[in-house]
């Protein structure tokens, strides 16, 4: 994975789970969402954030995935990950801590 970086046009704050189900759009097959725990969510949602904030999330394309994640204040990108890239390993270890939240996963 790359470095993270500040996530171009991304809003200052956790995205609820209805704002995460419209990323579903253009080639986006599946949104993916990590739950915060119990542990995580005092650290990562700020007060007033959405009850059901999202601050991790993986944008499924036809051809790649989409890393990004709510940390310090803001959204990061970590990068993309190709589907065709035989030489990263699978994300179906990363993903398993996930959920679909809105669409269908092609690869797994």
């Amino acid at each position: 994975m790359d470095q993270p970086e500040p996530a171009d046009g991304w809003p200052s704050q956790p995205l609820s789970e209805a704002e995460a189900r419209d990323l579903l759009e253009d080639d986006v097959v599946a949104v993916w969402v990590m739950d915060p725990d119990d542990g995580v969510r005092p650290v990562t949602v700020p007060p007033g954030a959405p009850d059901d904030a999202v601050v991790d999330i993986v944008l499924e394309t036809t051809e790649a995935f989409e890393m990004y994640s709510y940390s310090g204040g803001q959204w990061m990108d970590y990068g993309t990950q190709r589907k065709d890239d035989e030489d990263t390993p699978s994300m179906e270890g990363t993903l398993q801590s996930y959920r679909v939240l809105a669409g269908s996963s092609e690869k797994f």
